[in-house]
């Protein structure tokens, strides 16, 4: 299980990636909001619609915003009484 975010990933000096507040159940969605919303903020990329993928880039190719899925594992706990 997991949600579909946002990530901004810069190759200057080894930046740390970025994670907008937002999240989606389907890709279809992260990359309409992409290529919707987000454009709208980072005007100078520009979208890439390649075989698997949309995303952004710059001009320069430096700086990435992607739609990548976050999974996080579902562990089944056991809860022990006291009595054991």
């Amino acid at each position: 299980m997991g949600y579909f975010v946002i990530i901004i990933f810069s190759t200057f000096l080894g930046s740390p990636p970025e994670f907008l507040p937002v999240a989606f159940r389907k890709n279809t969605d992260c990359q309409n909001y992409l290529t919707s919303k987000v454009i709208k903020e980072h005007q100078y990329m520009k979208v890439i619609n390649d075989k698997n993928n949309i995303y952004l880039t710059n001009y320069d190719n430096s700086k990435f915003i992607i739609c990548e899925k976050l999974e996080y594992p579902i562990i089944k706990t056991i809860i022990k009484s006291d009595a054991d």
